[in-house]
């Protein structure tokens, strides 16, 4: 029968590294988002993706330079930084993949672009 005693375990998140990750990963959520909706008001269609994607690849690089440098910090937590700069990741490639090759064709030779 497995022990369900937690108090150990959250017994030593006391401090600013306890809630860190999840917080920051609702905090980069929330940029996006905000990023997505001036993008989509401001920017013709084809810069749409390749912005949001980009975004999300550098808050994902600055989230992993959080993780080294507070990785004794943050390794009581389940979720560490290192979990939040993965999915950030992913996320950003998932939405890079959603550009059309035809799309980045015009970005790059400067065709008048759709809004």
């Amino acid at each position: 029968m497995p022990i369900s005693n937690s108090a150990p375990r959250f017994g030593h998140q006391i401090g600013p590294w306890a809630r860190g990750p999840e917080v920051t990963f609702a905090a980069a959520v929330l940029i996006v988002f905000v990023a997505l909706a001036a993008c989509w008001g401001t920017l013709p269609s084809d810069l749409v993706l390749p912005v949001i994607s980009t975004l999300l690849l550098v808050l994902a690089s600055l989230v992993a330079l959080v993780a080294l440098c507070g990785e004794r910090a943050s390794q009581r937590s389940e979720t560490t930084y290192w979990d939040v700069a993965g999915a950030l990741t992913f996320i950003g490639v998932c939405v890079a993949s959603q550009i059309d090759p035809d799309q980045m064709v015009r970005l790059v030779e400067g065709a008048p672009r759709e809004h």
